[in-house]
C-alpha cells in the first residue's frame, strides 16, 4: 500500500477527520473503538455505482480493539464495528490512543480472474467470501471485504484485529448527508 493518506484518499489506520460534532464512536461498554478505515464516498461509487453515495462525505470503519488484551474478541465477534458516514474536517481526531500507524492509502488493484465466493482476498464490490454463513442486514449493502492476514502485514503493530477472520462493510445505499449508523462492519472468525 503506498504510503501518505490524505483526508481525500482512502487509508487504513492513522486518525479520521471527524467533525468536532461526532463523538469517537465506542462499544457497548463504552470502550474507545479503533478507527480501522476510511474512504472517500467518491472510491466506493467508483466500485460501486449503485451506492449513489453523496461524494462530500468520508466513510469511516471502526472496530472493537486493544493491543493489552483479548477481551476485544468477544465485543468484535458479538457486535462488529461501526460505520459512520461524514463531512470530512479540516484536522484528524484521536479518541483511541494508539491509532494504527504509519496510516496507508488502500490502492486497488483490478483481480484479473474470476471472483467468487471462496476468494477471500481483501476487496472491494465482488462476491463476499463469507467464513460463517452470509449474513444481511434490512437495507444495507455489501461493499467489502478485508481479511486478517492483509492487515497483519499492513498493521505489524495491531496484530489480530479482525480476530483471524474477516470484516465485512454493509452500507446503506444513498446516503446523502452525515450518518452515524451509514452501516456495519461484520467480523467473521472460523
Amino acid at each position: 500500500m503506498p504510503e501518505g493518506p490524505d483526508q481525500g484518499s482512502a487509508y487504513l489506520g492513522g486518525n479520521p477527520y471527524l467533525p468536532e460534532s461526532i463523538p469517537w464512536p465506542t462499544d457497548s461498554m463504552g470502550v474507545p473503538l479503533l478507527h480501522l478505515a476510511s474512504l472517500p464516498a467518491s472510491v466506493i461509487n467508483r466500485y460501486l455505482a449503485g451506492m449513489q453515495l453523496n461524494e462530500e462525505l468520508v466513510v469511516s470503519l471502526f472496530t472493537p480493539y486493544s493491543i493489552v488484551s483479548d477481551a476485544y474478541i468477544e465485543q468484535a465477534m458479538q457486535e462488529g464495528g461501526k460505520v459512520l458516514a461524514y463531512r470530512p474536517a479540516a484536522r484528524q481526531v484521536d479518541g483511541y490512543g494508539q491509532p494504527i500507524t504509519p496510516a496507508r492509502r488502500i490502492a486497488v488493484v483490478e483481480n484479473p480472474g474470476q471472483d467468487s465466493d471462496e476468494n477471500g482476498l481483501a476487496k472491494i464490490a465482488g462476491i463476499p467470501a463469507w467464513i460463517q454463513g452470509q449474513e444481511t442486514r434490512p437495507g444495507l449493502n455489501y461493499v467489502l471485504q478485508i481479511n486478517n492476514s492483509r492487515l497483519n502485514r499492513a498493521a505489524p503493530g495491531h496484530k489480530g484485529i479482525l480476530v483471524g477472520g474477516t470484516g465485512y462493510l454493509l452500507l446503506k445505499q444513498g446516503i446523502d448527508d452525515e450518518d452515524l449508523m451509514a452501516g456495519v462492519l461484520i467480523i467473521q472468525s472460523s
